[in-house]
């Protein structure tokens, strides 16, 4: 029979550390109105991960009365191209190690935009949520399951609403960095498909091209005929999994690519870029943290943008 290691306790951190079981408590929670030497707190911590320590979410939330759960919500279809699952995956990833760094538990869940299923957000008592890609006719029905006072924050989504905030790229300042570039104004644009159709509508109209010069990806299959009819012309490519897709098909040295899912190394040697001061991830960390606070974000702006470099 396999004899199971004991679970480390706070008891034993504060043994260790030469401490009471409240300083360790005070440490490991981020106790802001608790006054405790930054080298007791050090000690506490490198004994805490020395032992492996897990703390206790339930325990947890009986004392800060939150459970310390944050919900990552995305839009999605089965009908999604491999670019698109990639775009995603590099965002929650980002932003699943900067709220893991901070002690919170992710749960993210996908939202069927054909059948949606809304059960989780009610099942369980999120601190916070942040919403992906939210076609407008689902907001509402999502947001009403949202618990009134959890922090709601939405990325990737032109919502005509003061009472949330939206975090997005600076798309208008990208398209002004690739033009220059390009020496001009691009001949098309390639872009992937949103579920928020805000959200195309505004990068087109920012692209400053006419809409039969965009050519919306949802799969590859008229993507020859495209790129035939415009050989020879420059491009813009939004997403680096979406220009790499293009790039089977197409020489990039002509064209620019707005850098959005983090990833510029996927792209071949040589193809210019547009990359962005901050990743998504962090903005909509740093604007879902600051609704968390006592403050409740007084100071954000009702969208907040992730600037192009």
């Amino acid at each position: 029979m396999v004899k199971r290691m004991k679970k480390a306790t706070m008891k034993d951190i504060a043994a260790e550390a030469n401490v009471s079981v409240a300083t360790v408590s005070y440490v490991l929670n981020k106790a802001e109105n608790q006054s405790i030497p930054a080298e007791t707190k050090e000690r506490v911590l490198e004994i805490a991960k020395k032992l492996n320590y897990v703390p206790n979410l339930a325990a947890r939330s009986l004392v800060k009365q939150k459970t310390g759960l944050i919900g990552i919500l995305l839009n999605r279809s089965v009908h999604e191209g491999v670019w698109r699952r990639s775009y995603h995956a590099e965002f929650i990833f980002q932003l699943e190690q900067l709220l893991t760094k901070k002690g919170y538990h992710v749960v993210l869940s996908s939202i069927d935009v054909e059948k949606p299923n809304l059960e989780i957000i009610a099942e369980r008592k999120l601190d916070g949520v942040i919403l992906i890609d939210v076609r407008e006719d689902l907001f509402y029905s999502i947001s009403k399951t949202v618990p009134s006072g959890v922090p709601l924050v939405l990325a990737d989504s032109v919502i005509d609403d003061p009472l949330f905030y939206k975090v997005l790229y600076d798309y208008q300042g990208a398209f002004s960095a690739a033009k220059k570039k390009l020496e001009g104004k691009p001949a098309f644009l390639i872009m992937e498909k949103f579920h928020n159709t805000g959200l195309s509508d505004r990068i087109i109209k920012e692209s400053g091209l006419e809409r039969h010069n965009v050519y919306v990806m949802e799969n590859e299959d008229g993507l020859p005929d495209f790129l035939a009819s415009n050989k020879d012309k420059s491009a813009i490519i939004i997403n680096e999994f979406l220009a790499a897709a293009v790039s089977k098909r197409r020489d990039l040295k002509d064209d620019v690519v707005i850098c959005t899912s983090n990833s510029p190394e996927i792209l071949p040697e040589g193809t210019k870029r547009v990359q962005f001061k901050d990743t998504k991830a962090c903005i909509a960390f740093i604007v879902l943290s600051d609704l968390m606070k006592d403050n409740r974000g007084l100071h954000l702006e009702k969208y907040t943008y992730t600037q192009a470099d």
